[in-house]
């Protein structure tokens, strides 16, 4: 039977990177999907996924390349229950790390699910490359069709 923390969890959803540009970008072919995976919950970026997020919103072609300031102000604004991975689980993870043989640019898909799993918090993920990241972690994992 689900308690309350139970139903308090689901309506949180953390976001990867792709899920967040998916949902952000208005013309992105996956924009009405991810709209429709977070309708009626709050959001929030998972760890890593928030700078990596910056990043590329920040360095867009121009005419779609957004201010430094104004996506902070996105960010803060559309993803207020982000949740970034703390000291004990960042040291913890090196060693998962190893013992799972993920490496190079996989160790930040790595970052991004370590955070969702820290905060017990589903991900939302249109990343195909990035699941059996996830999956190895033991993230609860949300798809993106």
């Amino acid at each position: 039977m689900p308690t309350a923390t139970d139903a308090d969890r689901h309506q949180v959803v953390l976001l990867d990177t792709s899920a967040a540009i998916a949902l952000v970008v208005e013309d992105h072919e996956s924009h009405l999907a991810t709209l429709d995976a977070v309708r009626g919950r709050r959001l929030g970026l998972s760890g890593h996924a928030w700078f990596e997020t910056y990043s590329v919103l920040t360095r867009l072609p121009a005419g779609l390349r957004r201010s430094p300031a104004d996506v902070t102000r996105l960010l803060a604004r559309n993803f207020p229950d982000s949740g970034f991975l703390g000291e004990a689980e960042s040291a913890g993870l090196a060693g998962e790390l190893t013992g799972l043989g993920i490496s190079g640019g996989a160790v930040y898909d790595a970052l991004v699910g370590a955070a969702a799993r820290q905060h017990r918090r589903p991900l939302l993920s249109g990343d195909a490359r990035a699941r059996p990241v996830y999956e190895a972690l033991g993230v609860e994992l949300e798809r993106i069709p």
